[in-house]
């Protein structure tokens, strides 16, 4: 058993001391976004971004996008210093900041952007303030008290909810480098000069080692600058003495690591930061020797540093800080910027060409050799592998020239075929001897590829004939016939293989049999190729149909592997990762697919592999899932480009300058933690409101509805940038994707209530079901509101009711009329035509009688009172004409009717009128009635009053029409005893009753010899 236990020791032991061979860390600097290189902090919050605490500001991290925080000394709601030591998140979700310039600030992103920092900083003439403005570190104890480590005036505890700082704990040294707390409660503290302290933030009560007070003794940590307690209850201190402590916060005894001679030991260097990994693992930053690992299982020590060769190393070889996040992540704060570390990257195994002399090593094929290694073709020549990993370098000469080995065909165990940028070599088991198949040199393009190189090969036959179908790229393609002897290529005359074949890309990528003996053919220009026996040898092309879905969405075929169920999957680059199904005859695109897709690999579960923008990408057609996994690439040279090719035992291996990768497809970790959108910033009218959005409901005026609305969700694991994609419902139908873009602008939306939705994704096809919702409302403008709709109703209705209303008065008014006149006509032209006939009679007796005299007078009275009826007829007629409306008109018709009268009589016409009463328009009442008490006026003074002029003014004043006729006649008594209401006469009476028609006042005056007035008053409009 104890045998047992030792071996699984060892092997763990092996594994892990064979995971530290190499680490790859992502870099981020001030080129990327970071405000400055020396970074002193790094904390995650619980919404999952990242805060890096600088020489110059505070950074937001998501990711993808960096935001600053700087100090702004004409702002209090600033940050309080632009040099920032420490980091700490409490229970609340308040970030408070420590800094060596001033104070500390309280950060709330819950409030509005005046309102979000709250400075403390030290004011000589504020008794209450903050004592200190150099604070070097910062931590809460479990009461929630902060305890700050500062420079010059000890430990302060600060009481957040009142905002007190004090004193409690008054020891020796003033300046504390680094405080902590442990599990189970204890405050551990590390001074400069007089070692270190630990107390009870309860109690006080303090516990130091008294040797400590003589700073010039010569005793272990003197000055502690950093203080970090792990999951298994250790301290760990760094100390200015480059050695490095390690204590059990139960027992006073320490363990101490120093240089030792021995391989795996501790160097020597002053320790400034500590982390734990989720392997139990001890990181530790050095001051001046880079990246500490210590193993605690081997007791190993393992280094890493910057190297400026290769930008994958550390970014600095001082690391002022370690946090490891809650995913795994490693980041690393140095002076030249931020090293991130994804333990996922250790999945990949990474190999270095390493002969500078020769130049870069470009990689073109690998295949698997006869003693269970890896052959590797190269620009360089063959490369061998074996199990162990050793590589040994075969350089390929022919003739005097060096062979760029570009792809292998092994024959067997008789040899392998090599294509080469010079020609096709066979190599040959037994002796390794390098030749030419038979009859090369006859064959133009064979014999001598022309700026070429042969990309792909397969074994097969045409015609009958057992071949070797080569694709030397740019040439079409040409192949051997092993039983003529020969190489038929493009220059062939006899075969013509371009046009025989059907050949319509001379550039090719990759020729590939499937299973059931297909030869499909991988063309730059002209899509995908097929040959089958039905075929008549010539290849059929699936190409782009535009607006055809189901055709191939790009001719740019990179390459292609057969799928487990016959399946083809095709690559283009250009269009991403299609499935052509091969029984329904059409192509399906992979959504979210890297659009410049190279090589493929299926692996043994059916899923595909896919180089693709430097990196690898994953498809599982089962789960519709798409993956992407960052590569590890120590020298920046732009990632793996090419094909994947099989491994030893279920590997795969990818390739890049100067390196090759390998990895077990079934042992790859995927990031399955899809990132959590968190909404960042509401700006109504580019004016921040980012308090609104903690709000249960956002609610807006009716002009306040051009507003955005700012997101992010955090993701640091993947090789694929985060996307987004929104619905606003009552707007959206379904989600509209936005790529990476992370702000959302809406303008003019109606009011209402509306509910956004943001998801994200960092596997393309997966979205995240965690959705960021806001309730938006708009209040709308009272006019667009449910009571003015009502009230707008009632007013229609209303208008509606007044119009019909006056549509009956209308009716009945012109049923008035109608009456009117055909009472007018029945009175006057009745009864004119009633004497008439009277007279007409009367006529007839007289004539019988022979009486003329009488006979004339009684057909003089006919003729008189038929004109009086033809004149009231015409008066009737004009009355009701509507062309007769304006006043210009009735004037013409007044003067025109009285003064040839008037002349007849000897009387004189005084017709006088303004000007301005031209333009006025009567209806037919007040026309009809105006006229005609103006023509009864009129006929009184022509018959009665003896007068010798007639003076008529019309004048309006006050929207009201006057009329005044005054004749210089021999007048009379209106009273004579009596009332004017008594006098006699249906003439006056009738103008009074026409008066009154017209909602109008007459007045008549007059005295003996003294003339006749007439005055009529009546509205107008």
């Amino acid at each position: 058993m104890r045998i047992f236990f030792y071996t699984i020791f060892c092997v763990l032991n092996l594994q892990l001391s064979a995971q530290h061979s190499q680490l790859y860390f992502r870099n981020l600097n001030a080129g990327n976004g970071l405000s400055h290189n020396k970074v002193n902090c790094i904390i995650q919050d619980k919404r999952g971004f990242t805060w890096i605490g600088t020489d110059d500001g505070l950074n937001r991290y998501d990711g993808f996008r960096f935001f600053v925080y700087k100090h702004n000394p004409s702002n209090s709601s600033s940050v309080s210093g632009n040099i920032i030591t420490d980091l700490l998140e409490d229970k609340q979700g308040i970030i408070w900041i420590a800094t060596a310039d001033g104070g500390i600030t309280k950060f709330d992103y819950r409030k509005s952007p005046k309102e979000q920092f709250l400075q403390f900083k030290h004011n000589a003439a504020d008794r209450s303030s903050i004592p200190a403005n150099i604070i070097n570190a910062i931590t809460e104890d479990e009461n929630g008290f902060l305890w700050l480590a500062t420079s010059g005036n000890g430990i302060i505890r600060f009481d957040k909810n009142k905002n007190i700082f004090d004193e409690p704990v008054r020891q020796r040294s003033r300046t504390i480098l680094a405080i902590t707390a442990d599990k189970k409660g204890w405050l551990w503290a590390g001074r400069q000069g007089g070692g270190m302290i630990r107390f009870n933030p309860r109690t006080f009560s303090l516990v130091e080692d008294e040797r400590y007070a003589n700073v010039y003794a010569n005793l272990p940590h003197m000055t502690v600058a950093a203080i970090y307690a792990d999951s298994r209850e250790n301290l760990w201190l760094g100390s200015w003495d480059k050695v490095l402590y390690t204590k059990n916060i139960s027992d006073t005894r320490e363990t101490v690591y120093k240089p030792d001679g021995e391989p795996f030991s501790f160097p020597g260097d002053d320790a400034i930061s500590f982390a734990e990994d989720n392997k139990k693992q001890i990181w530790i930053g050095g001051k001046y020797g880079g990246l500490y690992i210590f193993n605690p299982y081997s007791r190993q020590f393992h280094n890493f540093k910057n190297d400026p060769a290769k930008e994958g190393t550390i970014a600095g070889n001082q690391v002022n800080c370690i946090y490891a996040d809650g995913s795994g992540l490693l980041w690393m704060g140095t002076n030249n910027g931020v090293s991130i570390h994804d333990p996922s990257q250790q999945q990949f195994t990474q190999h270095f060409f390493k002969d500078e002399e020769k130049g870069p090593v470009t990689v073109y094929d690998i295949k698997k050799n006869d003693l269970n290694g890896l052959i590797i073709g190269t620009n360089q020549g063959i490369y061998n592998m074996s199990r162990s990993g050793k590589v040994e370098h075969v350089p390929l000469r022919f003739q005097g020239e060096n062979l760029h080995v570009t792809s292998f065909l092994p024959d067997g165990k008789e040899g392998i075929f090599i294509g080469t940028q010079l020609s096709l070599f066979y190599q040959s088991s037994r002796n390794g001897k390098l030749t030419k198949l038979p009859n090369t040199d006859k064959d133009i393009v064979m014999n001598r590829i022309i700026e070429s190189r042969i990309v792909s090969m397969i074994r097969d036959s045409l015609n009958g004939h057992p071949v070797l179908i080569t694709l030397p790229y740019g040439h079409f393609l040409a192949y051997y016939d092993f039983t003529e002897k020969k190489w038929i290529s493009r220059l062939d005359t006899t075969r013509k293989i371009v046009s025989g074949l059907n050949l319509k890309d001379n550039l090719l990528r990759k020729i590939f049999r499937s299973a059931d003996g297909t030869i499909w053919l991988a063309t730059t220009k002209s899509g995908l190729g097929e040959l089958t026996e039905t075929d008549s040898e010539r290849f059929t092309y699936h190409t782009n149909i535009p607006g055809d879905k189901k055709s191939l969405g790009n001719n740019f075929v990179f390459d292609l592997c057969e799928g487990n169920n016959g399946n083809l999957w095709i690559s283009t680059y250009g269009g991403g990762l299609f499935q052509y199904l091969r029984k329904e005859k059409r192509f399906e695109h992979i959504e979210g697919s890297h659009n410049l897709a190279e090589g493929l690999y299926p692996d043994t579960k059916g899923n595909i592999w896919m180089i693709g923008n430097g990196n690898i990408h994953k498809y599982d057609p089962f789960r519709k899932t798409y993956s992407s996994f960052q590569l590890p690439d120590l020298e920046k040279t732009g990632g793996v480009r090419g094909h994947i090719f099989p491994g030893l035992n279920g590997k795969m291996i990818v390739a890049g300058s100067n390196y090759i990768i390998a990895f077990h497809p079934d042992s790859i970790r995927e990031f399955n933690n899809l990132p959590i959108v968190q909404f960042t910033d509401f700006n109504i009218f580019n004016e921040s409101h980012n308090s609104l959005l903690y709000k249960e409901e956002i609610v807006l005026k009716h002009d306040q509805n051009f507003f955005s609305v700012e997101f992010s969700a955090p993701g640091y694991q993947t090789g694929y940038p985060v996307q987004y994609s929104h619905k606003l419902e009552g707007i959206d139908n379904t989600w509209v994707n936005d790529g990476t873009r992370n702000i959302i602008n809406y303008t003019n939306l109606d009011g209402g209530s509306y509910n956004l939705q943001v998801r994200a994704t960092a596997k393309p096809g997966v979205w995240s079901n965690e959705m960021a919702t806001l309730k938006i409302r708009i209040i709308p403008p009272f006019w667009k509101t449910v009571w003015f709709y009502g009230l707008m109703a009632v007013l229609v209705a209303l208008i509606i009711y007044g119009l019909y209303l006056y549509r009956i008065n209308e009716i009945i008014r012109r049923q008035d009329i109608r009456n009117k006149i055909a009472q007018d006509l029945h009175d006057n032209v009745g009864s004119t035509l009633s004497s008439i006939s009277v007279y007409s009679q009367v006529a007839k007796i007289y004539k019988h009688q022979e009486k003329s005299e009488q006979l004339q007078q009684t057909l003089e009275k006919i003729s008189s009172t038929s004109s009086e009826m033809i004149s009231e007829m015409n008066d009737i007629v004009w009355a009701i004409n509507p062309r007769n409306d304006n006043m210009d008109t009735i004037l013409q018709r007044m003067n025109s009717f009285a003064r040839p009268l008037l002349i007849s009589k000897d009387i004189q016409l005084h017709f006088e009128y303004d000007e301005a009463i031209r333009m006025i328009n009567l209806d037919m009442t007040k026309r009809k009635n105006f006229y005609l008490i103006f023509k009864e006026a009129v006929n009184n003074a022509l018959k009665y009053s003896g007068a010798t002029q007639l003076n008529v003014k019309i004048s309006s004043d006050h929207h009201q029409l006057q009329m005044k006729i005054q004749d210089n006649g021999k007048g009379f008594d209106l009273l004579k005893g009596k009332t004017a209401n008594s006098l006699s006469g249906n003439g006056l009476q009738n103008m009074r009753l026409r008066a009154k028609e017209m909602k109008g006042t007459l007045e008549f005056e007059s005295k003996p010899e003294s003339g006749f007035v007439v005055l009529l008053r009546f509205p107008i409009p």
